[in-house]
């Protein structure tokens, strides 16, 4: 009795500690805003062996630029028309069907009249678009991003509090974040923005160790990097962040931010996808290219073991209507499915596999016992 008592207080130190925000996935989440915190009770490992299903979608601007977010083509325009479900309406068959579905928020949501970062671009949406999340399916965002502090601090903190007040979770640079399913298999997550130089560098290594000590049985690094609009990657910043986060212990790494395709490679033994490009973004009307991706990473472990990694490439276009941006990305098929193939081929020589209308393109790695 004393046992399961002491059990049950250990768990609940754990999650005031670690200031747990619920999700509408399967399992639970747990963001780390204090992840420094040497008080972090252990945990028992669970032995896990089955498979999860990962879904990773580019960036998504909900909303847009101020000064033409009531246009008659902006972002406000077309869910005032249609609905808070429009923007993933068609990516339902993937994000509904996972067990996790992970965006880039590339933006802010808040209600408040708040003071623009000097910046080109400023992008802002109503704290009610957290139910374009929830009605798509996507349970947790990243704010590793070059647009989440559009708006400061107070806007970041917004975005947050919207969030959570969704049940829709987070993780950022300064923090990571756990996912435990049902089954108490943790994945850890960790966002990087830009570059890991210096200090970046020391804290991002400070919270993988974390995720370890954790007993997370995987560690999945997203990054917001690279040349904008170039399909040639790496640049030297996704070469320094897809080294370090290999030499730190992930066993995956997902890009966004060149707003285009960009390809799969194998650097240091871990899976990278450079680029997925650009998702539901409300930041233009006319994209200069609308290919991107939605890649579905199953992660199959063996008693608590990551044992295999396959990744699903997913064409998409990041419209479903031809004459412009309407913030709907679809599924691709055929021929055009195909073109999205050849330009990640091209990108990185690695040939992303045969596409198939129900599977997408497969590749599959490997991982040997640890």
């Amino acid at each position: 009795m004393r046992k399961c008592l002491l059990r049950s207080l250990c768990f609940l130190l754990f999650v005031l500690l670690l200031f747990p925000v619920p999700a509408r996935a399967s399992g639970r989440w747990f963001t780390l805003r204090d992840p420094e915190s040497p008080e972090l009770p252990a945990v028992s490992p669970a032995r896990f062996t089955g498979k999860v299903r990962l879904t990773f979608l580019g960036d998504c601007t909900l909303g847009g630029l101020e000064s033409k977010r009531r246009s008659s083509l902006g972002f406000v325009r077309k869910i005032e028309e249609y609905g808070p479900a429009f923007p993933f309406q068609n990516l339902k068959s993937l994000t509904a069907g996972d067990d996790l579905t992970v965006a880039n928020l590339e933006g802010v949501l808040s209600d408040r009249k708040l003071k623009k970062v000097p910046k080109k671009y400023n992008f802002i949406g109503p704290a009610a678009y957290t139910e374009i999340l929830t009605s798509g399916s996507v349970e947790c965002v990243t704010l590793a991003n070059n647009h989440s502090h559009d708006f400061g601090e107070e806007g970041f903190a917004d975005t947050v509090s919207a969030l959570e007040a969704s049940e829709i979770a987070w993780f950022g640079t300064d923090a990571p974040a756990v996912w435990e399913n049902a089954d108490g298999l943790r994945i850890g997550f960790l966002g990087v923005s830009y570059s890991l130089t210096g200090d970046r560098y020391k804290r991002f290594a400070a919270h993988a160790r974390i995720l370890k000590d954790l007993n997370c049985a995987a560690i999945i690094t997203v990054m917001h990097a690279g040349t904008e609009y170039s399909y040639s990657p790496p640049d030297k910043f996704q070469a320094q962040i897809i080294r370090r986060a290999a030499k730190c212990g992930s066993c995956l790494v997902i890009g966004h931010h060149p707003h285009v395709v960009q390809g799969v490679d194998l650097v240091d033994g871990v899976p990278v996808v450079y680029s997925l490009g650009n998702c539901s973004f409300g930041g233009t009307t006319h994209a200069a290219d609308s290919d991107a991706l939605a890649v579905q990473a199953v992660l199959s472990f063996e008693d608590n073991s990551l044992r295999q990694l396959k990744l699903h490439f997913h064409p998409i276009s990041i419209t479903s209507d031809a004459r412009y941006n309407n913030y709907s990305p679809c599924l691709l098929s055929g021929e055009d499915a195909l073109r999205v193939l050849e330009k990640m081929k091209k990108s990185t020589g690695m040939d992303p596999g045969t596409w198939n209308e129900k599977e997408g393109a497969v590749l599959s790695f490997d991982i040997g016992a640890p």
